[in-house]
């Protein structure tokens, strides 16, 4: 009988020999070729095997080596760097007791690398009163846009202008999604925006069986610091309360007094999907760098090719590239 060995390590390219074995049944030969299928299988499976089968469990693919294969910086140790020349640390911005402030910072961080202009003093403005101070520090301008009248801080807006001459120029555009709220937000505003996916996905929980009312009204109940983590809490556990329900809140809207608007370092472009619009913003500094928030562009005063270095890696999500802080465990 004929026994199959040396299976390839590709699925269903086996090289065999032929080798003679008196007295093997033909169920023998059978199990011989399944237990051939199987070992190739695993050996595709196998993370170690360059022909193993892509995940398609989630969106969002890490990309493994940046620009000119150079591997991204840590985040934490070019904050730290960046904070010492402003003469602050990362514990008075975002404290490390603080898991809200943390989770902030690991996913709106990148502003706070942002050069040629005032990145915030923390990772969360906890009234209208600090919001409003900053701001005004920060020396903001106002240009007319698409007939919106759209603030963000002067080199933003400088870099913005002329990634939009660009554009112009080539027949395209670069225009604000919502008016005047794609560029600069009060806190008054980033809360009312958080209570517009807060209070519909009580209410789709409540009704799913997920929550109950005790819960629902515990948590409209609760301080505002106090709310949003026990919301990021219970997304642990696939209580969503984005938008669409699928995902974290902080990838739809962000917390309140959290905002790179109230920053006046972001700014929401219609044409977000258009690809030259994009390489046309990064030209300029302007980058994607809030997960799964697809017209939200950040300015962070760098080149593409210089984002690793300065602590971010890329992640690609529904095709679109966005640079997020390279948090490493």
């Amino acid at each position: 009988m004929l026994l199959y060995q040396n299976c390839s390590r590709l699925l269903g390219e086996c090289k065999t020999k032929k080798r003679y074995l008196p007295g093997v049944s033909r169920y023998g030969k059978f199990l011989a070729l399944v237990l051939c299928i199987l070992l190739d299988t695993s050996l595709v499976l196998s993370q170690n095997n360059p022909y193993r089968m892509p995940s398609h469990s989630s969106p969002i693919t890490t990309m493994a080596h940046q620009s000119g294969d150079e591997a991204p910086a840590s985040f934490y140790e070019v904050l730290r760097k960046a904070l010492k020349k402003r003469k602050t640390d990362v514990d008075r911005i975002c404290p490390h007791t603080d898991s809200v402030a943390r989770r902030i910072l690991e996913d709106y961080g990148a502003m706070f690398l942002a050069k040629k202009v005032t990145p915030p003093p923390v990772c969360i403005f906890t009234s209208e009163a600090e919001v409003a101070k900053f701001q005004e520090d920060a020396d903001y301008v106002t240009e007319n846009i698409d007939g919106a009248d759209i603030e963000l801080q002067r080199e933003a807006m400088k870099q913005l202008l002329k990634a939009r001459e660009k554009a112009l120029k080539e027949g395209l555009n670069i225009t604000p999604r919502d008016g005047a709220e794609a560029a600069r937000r009060s806190y008054a505003d980033s809360y009312e925006l958080w209570n517009t996916r807060f209070m519909p996905a009580l209410d789709y929980w409540l009704q799913q069986g997920r929550l109950t009312e005790a819960q629902v009204a515990r948590l409209k109940a609760l301080p505002l610091h106090e709310q949003i983590a026990e919301v990021l809490e219970l997304e642990r556990s696939g209580i969503y309360f984005s938008k669409d329900l699928s995902k974290s809140i902080l990838y739809s809207i962000a917390a309140p007094g959290t905002s790179q608007h109230i920053a006046m370092l972001a700014f929401d472009v219609n044409e977000f999907d258009n690809v030259r619009v994009r390489e046309l913003l990064a030209e300029q500094g302007w980058f994607q760098t809030v997960l799964s928030d697809l017209p939200h562009f950040t300015f962070l005063g760098l080149k593409e090719k210089d984002l690793p270095k300065n602590g971010l890696k890329s992640v690609v999500v529904d095709g679109q590239t966005f640079w997020i802080p390279n948090v490493t465990q």
